[in-house]
């Protein structure tokens, strides 16, 4: 059985969908073997906090350094690269906050790269700093039972996007997702 055909209609999920064609077909396209063909399936836009900053009883500004991380966070025993660019346009929204991002999915995603970064709050003020992020999951097609299967755990894409308000955004995940054009 031939492998199913590439889409160009990248699809973000608001939860793991079915394991299936329509689903596969809405991946990350991954190199191939002789029997399988992998897609990376991307849902559930969200963020996640990585730094909180109380200030309000300072009179000087405060710092704080953290390590941010982007890429997909996969287990050691799963490996995929990706076989073509691929971009979509994402928006996350909460009751408090809304956040677009664009994302371009290129090989350098398949490993995850961290940074040091430092945050700073001002006196007598508080700071959040919130990090996009997206879970994801290899779907695999086994050209020899023509069936779909999910590989590993569920693992997080994590993006480059950061966002910071004076305010706790509300408990994740969020409460409505709006998923723009793939580009």
């Amino acid at each position: 059985m031939p492998f199913p055909p590439p889409s160009n209609a990248l699809q973000i999920f608001t939860a793991q969908p079915a394991p299936d064609g329509t689903t596969f077909s809405a991946g990350v396209p991954g190199t191939s073997t002789e029997h399988d063909s992998l897609a990376i399936i991307l849902f559930s836009p969200n963020l996640q906090i990585i730094a909180s900053l109380d200030n309000t009883n300072s009179q000087v500004t405060s710092s704080y350094t953290v390590e941010v991380s982007t890429g997909f966070s996969f287990s050691a025993q799963q490996t995929i690269s990706i076989t073509s660019e691929v971009g979509i346009n994402i928006e996350v929204f909460t009751a408090k906050v809304s956040t677009t991002f664009a994302l371009s999915f290129t090989e350098q995603w398949t490993t995850t790269t961290t940074k040091s970064m430092t945050f700073s709050c001002p006196p007598g003020q508080k700071a959040f700093v919130y990090q996009g992020t997206l879970m994801s999951r290899i779907l695999v097609f086994d050209a020899k039972t023509a069936q779909y299967s999910w590989s590993g755990d569920v693992a997080k894409a994590l993006t480059q996007v950061l966002l910071t308000s004076s305010d706790p955004i509300d408990a994740m995940p969020s409460k409505s997702v709006h998923i723009g054009a793939s580009f």
